[in-house]
């Protein structure tokens, strides 16, 4: 349905639920949550694209349109936003890394070759609001992009126009965007109906938020709290990475203690912050789960001279330990709850700044609702290792539980009651989900992971073969934009086995296939309590889910 429809039928909708006409119900039920998608989302002025050079293909990793200056990496994204504010930014990149992560958020939109719908690039453009084109074809030469026939060199103004469910475009030359607002009161009424249809059936729909603005976006869209905070997004700041880097390399353990200190105050700051947005509701905080060495340049990059030299080692000596974090398989090394096992110190870290930052915003009369979440599981001893610790050959493993109380006690603080849960991201995990619950008081489903895991298909490099496999109908759709058989059956096996061991585990599903009309109805309908994803999709998750619910 086009956009001036979808309006004109969401104003009839409202009125007539609005004088009874139509019972809430019946009104969900006919309205289109698929299009709402391309209604909300920024779009470029038509009348402007007439006669502009322009690629078309690709696919879209973020619904969105944005104008601006090409940039060709995030350093130079980055400098030349602190020299001048221009209109707009465009990053294109050959793949997005972790290092990468304040170029893609001070963008408007990126283009990026590598990846798929749940590559690194794309989950971040939707968490962002940024406009993101996954393009094959994307070839970088020196300060030079070429899709296809189209050259674009760096500093040269373009457009990008990323629809729902079309192949996305890229222009050379600047567009403005259009400036009607689309959908208005009648959207919001729909909406609330929505919310209230939700409300009566105990679902929620929440938002992942990393910031106080992602999840204060996502409270205005109706989220009811933060579903998932990723943690590893908070480090790269340039003001915080150096401190990352140094208790990642550091030798001395004073100097090692120094970063943790230093960072427990950055995120001491973030969580508090956080906390006060969601304004009382429900707020998820998982520990970090990155692979480490995403924080650390590779070890022929030219920033080790000067990272060298910061820490007093010789370039020889950062290059080794760089190399000694290194992983052929990153993915499925050392990252998630692993990380807690090798550096128990990094996670008591921030565990001490969680709470901190509750009992600052308790002091403040904020309320405060807190779940603590471990990453990437596998069995139960890492969930009872990771949550209550252990002693261990005469030293000792404080765990979450321990790390908290030792800071209650230091900071002569009344405990401040909070929930540790486990992500069921991994068939391991799914399989194991009765023994994890024993010690899990909730689960977070992680489908981007649960997915990869399940189909052996890499979220960051399928895009080479996807659309070959769906002409071949050899998979329905993109596994990470809408749940396929596998992935859906371990997590439903995993709901299924928690709650053998603990009746009514709260289970809540995160990530953008709970944000498609499908998977949101889908997660409805399996016994789900919670659904989290990107701010700007609450909408449209919150309204299939609905429909479901309502009996749509």
């Amino acid at each position: 349905m086009a956009g001036s429809a979808l309006e004109a039928a969401l104003t009839r909708l409202a009125r007539d639920a609005r004088r009874g006409a139509l019972s809430r119900d019946a009104a969900l039920a006919r309205v289109d949550a698929a299009a709402l998608r391309e209604l909300l989302r920024p779009r470029l002025e038509p009348a402007a694209l007439a006669g502009l050079p322009r690629w078309s293909g690709g696919l879209t990793g973020s619904a969105g349109a944005a104008s601006g200056r090409l940039y060709l990496s995030a350093e130079a994204l980055l400098a030349a936003k602190r020299e001048a504010a221009a209109p707009g930014y465009v990053l294109a990149l050959p793949e997005a890394l972790a290092a990468d992560v304040p170029g893609l958020a001070a963008a408007d939109a990126v283009i990026s070759a590598e990846g798929g719908y749940a590559a690194h690039a794309a989950v971040l453009a939707r968490q962002y609001g940024t406009a993101a084109v996954l393009a094959p074809g994307l070839r970088i030469r020196g300060k030079k992009a070429l899709l296809g026939g189209l050259a674009l060199h760096e500093g040269d103004p373009v457009s990008v126009d990323a629809p729902a469910a079309a192949p996305p475009s890229v222009y050379a030359g600047a567009v403005p965007l259009a400036r009607e607002a689309r959908g208005g009161p009648a959207l919001r009424a729909v909406l609330g109906l929505a919310r209230d249809a939700l409300r009566e059936a105990g679902f929620a729909v929440r938002c992942n938020a990393d910031s106080a603005p992602d999840a204060a976006l996502g409270r205005a869209l109706g989220a009811e709290g933060v579903g998932l905070c990723r943690t590893e997004h908070m480090f790269f700041a340039p003001e915080r990475l150096p401190f990352f880097q140094a208790l990642l390399l550091s030798a001395a353990r004073g100097e090692r203690d120094a970063a943790l200190e230093a960072l427990f105050h950055f995120q001491q700051d973030d969580f508090y912050a956080l906390l006060a947005a969601a304004a009382g509701k429900p707020v998820t905080i998982r520990l970090l789960d990155a692979p480490l060495h995403e924080f650390l340049p590779p070890p022929s990059a030219r920033e080790i001279a000067p990272l060298a030299s910061r820490m007093g080692l010789s370039a020889r000596e950062a290059r080794a330990r760089i190399a000694s974090l290194r992983e052929k398989n990153p993915m499925l090394g050392l990252r998630g709850c692993r990380v807690g096992v090798v550096f128990p110190e990094l996670y008591a870290m921030q565990v001490r700044a969680i709470m901190a930052a509750a009992c600052r915003a308790r002091r403040e009369r904020k309320k405060v609702t807190l779940d603590i979440l471990i990453p990437f599981v596998i069995n139960e001893r890492e969930c009872k290792l990771i949550a209550y610790g252990r002693k261990i050959e005469g030293g000792g493993f404080a765990g979450i539980a321990g790390a908290a109380e030792a800071f209650f006690a230091e900071a002569g603080e009344r405990a401040i009651p909070f929930r540790i849960g486990a992500m069921i991201e991994t068939p391991a995990a799914a399989l194991a989900a009765a023994g994890i619950a024993r010690y899990a008081a909730f689960f977070c489903i992680g489908g981007n992971d649960l997915t990869q895991t399940a189909l052996g298909i890499s979220r960051d490099d399928c895009g080479s073969f996807l659309p070959a496999y769906t002409r071949a109908d050899l998979i329905a759709a993109d596994p990470f934009a809408a749940l396929e058989g596998p992935a859906a059956e371990l997590a439903e096996t995993a709901l299924e086995r928690g709650r053998q061991t603990r009746p009514g585990l709260p289970c809540c599903f995160c990530g953008e296939q709970a944000a498609s009309p499908q998977g949101a109805r889908w997660c409805a309908a399996s016994g789900f309590d919670s659904i989290s994803c990107s701010s700007r999709a609450v909408p449209i998750a919150a309204l299939a889910a609905a429909q479901t619910l309502a009996g749509g």
